[in-house]
């Protein structure tokens, strides 16, 4: 039995790392495909790759965290290594990869020491999902670091380690800054030390985005507005204007932004979130483990109010999903597989921006996960009655009656 049991961190280990590998050699075959990468985070890379530290300073995209602390050493690695484009994204996207790694391991270990018979498909659809790999084609790894470190965070607070989940709080903000919404549900899934867990996040999360927004405009910008890109698979689609010519021959659609949605909508993501773990909290007799219901709740509204939608940000709903499933004792993660296959469905399958239909196909699947989510979190189930199989007699002190021996 001991021997089992050693074993099987090493073999879960085994298969997290082969997915590693698969995802990562088949991300990033082509990495000048159009990827975000060339585009975002490669101009800076060479710059500093050629000894321009102030040139790579002013060429950083919006996720600077992520750029400062993973990708600058990863490019100078990779300049020692040849100063190939393919060489430094892989390496920048490895610490992601071992973070998901390291989550689908915990995850699936969990799972298999519950008996739960899916724990096979927990640590590949987490560790080697489609949207895993879809995030490592469009160049974010970023998101990859930062989806492991927000759940890990909800998952740490749970297990009674408060530090560490505030630490994990602050490297997700620092990959990306979406991660803030999982302040909340690491909050309210600890049992124990929400001071010390609220304010070491808190604080490192407060220096992290003030100094993002103080000295990186782009930073600044991604916070408070979403631009004129504006995707069909998104809530606000009916609202959208007739884009210009040149717009539309880029192929960013036939819509784009009105002027008054663009300031609004990514303050309001993150405002949406208080009011929704205050009402969790609020409710009596709740799981601890529903955190990550909350969590994967707020994950979607992420996704259903951004106009500049796409397929890899539903990587961290699924993930909350699939996390929620497995410590809910469910034998199979069904929403983690499901929403997974309706993300690829909606963007990568039907991918055109110039008709209704995925915008429909979207609100089709998008809107019952939202109703089942939040009724799950917030409507309050009756008891069930309680149910004797045959009536009591009033004068017997409480003595079950049987139908065949009443003295009626």
């Amino acid at each position: 039995m001991t021997s089992v049991v050693r074993r099987t961190p090493f073999l879960l280990w085994s298969g997290a790392l082969a997915c590693l590998v698969v995802v990562l050699l088949a991300g990033s075959r082509d990495v000048f495909w159009s990827g975000d990468f060339m585009v975002e985070a490669w101009p800076a890379y060479k710059l500093l790759m050629a000894g321009d530290v102030h040139g790579y300073l002013q060429h950083l995209p919006g996720y600077t965290g992520f750029v400062l602390t993973i990708g600058g050493p990863s490019a100078l690695l990779g300049g020692l290594l040849g100063g190939h484009e393919t060489t430094v994204y892989r390496l920048s996207a490895l610490p992601g990869l071992v973070a998901i790694a390291w989550l689908a391991v915990a995850l699936a270990r969990h799972a298999r020491d519950a008996g739960l018979k899916g724990w096979p498909l927990v640590l590949v659809l987490t560790a080697a999902g489609p949207l895993v790999l879809r995030a490592v084609i469009d160049g974010h790894p970023e998101d990859l670091l930062a989806t492991a470190a927000a759940v890990g965070a909800v998952l740490a607070a749970r297990g009674r380690r408060p530090t560490a989940a505030a630490l994990l709080l602050v490297a997700a903000v620092v990959a990306k800054q979406w991660a803030v919404l999982a302040v909340g549900p690491a909050l309210l899934a600890a049992p124990t030390g929400h001071r010390r867990l609220a304010l070491v996040a808190g604080a490192g999360i407060f220096a992290v985005l003030a100094g993002q927004m103080l000295v990186h405009p782009m930073a600044r910008s991604a916070l408070t507005t979403t631009g004129d890109l504006f995707h069909p698979q998104q809530i606000w689609w009916p609202f959208g204007i007739d884009a210009s010519a040149s717009f539309t021959a880029a192929g960013h659609g036939v819509k784009t932004s009105p002027a008054w949605l663009r300031p609004i909508t990514h303050p309001l993501i993150v405002a949406i979130a208080l009011p929704l773990c205050l009402a969790w909290w609020r409710r009596p007799n709740r799981s601890l483990d529903d955190a990550l219901a909350l969590l994967a709740l707020l994950f979607l509204l992420r996704c259903l109010l951004d106009p500049w939608n796409l397929g890899y940000y539903h990587l961290p709903l699924v993930t909350a999903l699939i996390a929620w499933e497995v410590r809910s004792g469910r034998d199979w993660p069904v929403l983690g597989l499901a929403v997974s296959a309706a993300t690829w469905l909606t963007f990568m399958t039907n991918h055109e921006r110039t008709t209704d239909r995925p915008f429909l196909i979207y609100m089709a699947w998008s809107l019952p996960l939202l109703v089942l989510l939040a009724r799950h979190l917030y409507v309050r189930r009756a008891p069930l009655p309680y149910r004797r199989s045959w009536p009591v007699d009033p004068t017997s002190a409480g003595r079950l009656s049987s139908p065949s021996t009443s003295t009626t």
